[in-house]
């Protein structure tokens, strides 16, 4: 073999191992990072100094669902009644839409209580206790009779003479006895209205 022809074989090789060293497989390759958009850019080099920074924030609000219809985020209490839920109503004393029909009864003022004695014939056999309901508070009471005649009887006051902390009834054959359980015992009732004249018979 001639020199010349061993020099070219020799070039030829070092050829081959430079251009080997210097590719570089698919699998080692380092992927090109995805290039960041102009206002993430901005916002990299500036920070909050930044002209978009104020518009990079996110909503931090619900999301929207996708519906067109609206819907119900957060509930307030409108404090208008005194913290009780909406739809919430106190009953109505029955005085405010019952006529009071019954006109005579006997009145008996004792040191812890006031009993009112109704008169009415055959009550006790004309009715059951289910016939007779009553509705009563601090100042006010409204007793009703039913099934005992045609009309319902009611016998009811809106401002007594004093306050009670209790009221009930009794059916007697011929009678109904309403016993009212003041506030403060001791004190004298004149009259079971706050009008001051009797306006019952006193027994």
């Amino acid at each position: 073999m001639s020199v010349e022809t061993e020099i070219s074989s020799s070039m030829t090789d070092m050829e081959a191992e430079m251009k080997e060293k210097m590719t570089v497989s698919d699998d080692d390759a380092t992927p090109t990072p995805t290039p960041a958009s102009a206002l993430q850019d901005n916002i990299a080099r500036k920070g909050m100094n930044a002209y978009y920074f104020a518009h990079a924030h996110k909503a931090t609000g619900p999301k929207w669902d996708g519906k067109a219809e609206p819907r119900l985020l957060k509930k307030h209490s409108s404090g208008l009644d005194g913290g009780e839920p909406a739809g919430t109503m106190k009953k109505a004393p029955s005085f405010l839409y019952h006529k009071s029909n019954i006109t005579s009864y006997a009145f008996l003022n004792e040191d812890k209580v006031v009993k009112l004695y109704l008169t009415m014939e055959e009550v006790g056999e004309k009715c059951s206790q289910d016939d007779i309901t009553l509705d009563w508070d601090e100042q006010s009471f409204s007793l009703m009779v039913k099934n005992y005649k045609e009309e319902d009887q009611c016998l009811s006051f809106g401002k007594l003479s004093g306050r009670i902390v209790d009221a009930s009834f009794k059916i007697k054959p011929n009678k109904i006895i309403l016993t009212l359980k003041k506030e403060k015992e001791g004190v004298e009732w004149f009259t079971i209205n706050d009008k001051g004249a009797p306006d019952h018979e006193v027994v």
